[in-house]
């Protein structure tokens, strides 16, 4: 269980929803996702979070991801981009050998790694689109001081 504290800033969709401002760690400064994370200002970022403790605005609270929807969120982003373009250079090196193209292999090959991971990310996008929108989300779990 990841486990993090801050204070919610804003509530959505009648209070199921909170949006807290929390401190960046120490590891975000060397995330390779810290360029896609919604960094907030400064030394905050905001994340948007379940709100199962009833939370209300300027609260100060616990935040817990699983650690099953850390790794699998990790994988989705990561691990399967990277299948894709292995994948579509291994095929472009087969074809490319095989005689199947007039092109260079090795051009190919570069051409079917592109275009592999092109059709992988369009994929994540697409299939992530159709995953409940809190499957991966963050969950409030506890108050630890009153507004």
């Amino acid at each position: 269980m990841v486990e993090e504290f801050g204070t919610v800033i804003a509530l959505r969709e009648g209070g199921r929803i909170a949006l807290v401002q929390c401190h960046k760690q120490t590891a975000c400064d060397a995330c390779q996702a810290a360029g896609v994370c919604r960094p907030g200002h400064g030394k905050l970022r905001e994340v948007e979070a379940r709100n199962d403790a009833r939370a209300l605005e300027h609260d100060r609270v616990r935040l817990a991801t699983s650690s099953k929807n850390f790794l699998r969120s990790s994988f989705i982003l990561y691990i399967l981009p990277v299948l894709g373009l292995l994948g579509g250079a291994g095929l472009g090196f087969q074809l490319g050998h095989s005689g199947f193209s007039a092109l260079d292999p090795e051009l190919l090959m570069a051409l079917s790694a592109v275009a592999a991971m092109t059709i992988v990310f369009g994929l994540i996008y697409h299939l992530t689109r159709r995953l409940k929108r809190d499957a991966f989300m963050p969950v409030v779990v506890a108050v630890e001081m009153k507004k």
